[in-house]
């Protein structure tokens, strides 16, 4: 399997690199989004790691969204995960609405980014070959596709994990208000 990392980061993506081996035959990097389309041309990948924002200070994720349409124009059946420091629970349901396979925000937990981009990657191969080749845990292998609620879920409690709890900087590291934040939790019964 060739996986693809596009980031401006180069700390990122020798991050990346390094965990993602452990899985993919192939890691192809770039630090350049308008080198995409040549890397999905030669590369073939089977699954593109996106950053969210590539131009200092802009963090609203425009840039992604635009390369995430371009992607999908190029090579349709080629999953992507968005990836970003800025996880905005409404970037992530408009990234998701527009054709993205995930969402995961930085900083990640290693093990959840690998099972991400591998259930990723395998989504468009057959069944039997995905499982022998890549020994997904079992719980991933037959597992539904996750709604957006989940997914809301999700990325409040690993914010939640990731700031000890604090709401505060729970809310700023999602990018919504403290009320929003005590409204989700209530919502989704994490207080």
């Amino acid at each position: 399997m060739t996986l693809l990392v596009v980031d401006d980061n180069r700390s990122v993506l020798s991050a990346v690199r390094l965990l993602a081996e452990i899985k993919f035959d192939r890691v192809a990097t770039t630090t350049s989004p308008s080198r995409i389309p040549q890397l999905l041309r030669e590369e073939n990948p089977d699954c593109v790691l996106l950053d969210m924002n590539f131009s200092s200070p802009v963090t609203n994720g425009n840039e992604g969204l635009y390369w995430l349409s371009e992607i999908r124009r190029l090579s349709p059946a080629t999953p992507v995960v968005l990836f970003t420091a800025y996880a905005e629970i409404e970037l992530a349901v408009q990234g998701l609405k527009e054709g993205a396979a995930d969402f995961v925000s930085k900083p990640w937990s290693n093990a959840r980014l690998l099972q991400t981009l591998i259930h990723a990657a395998t989504q468009h191969l057959s069944p039997q070959s995905s499982e022998k080749a890549y020994d997904m845990p079992e719980t991933s292998r037959h597992s539904s596709p996750i709604t957006l609620e989940q997914m809301e879920r999700q990325m409040i409690s690993e914010a939640l994990a990731d700031n000890g709890g604090n709401l505060s900087a729970t809310a700023t590291q999602l990018g919504i208000t403290r009320q929003t934040l005590y409204n989700k939790l209530k919502r989704h019964h994490l207080q």
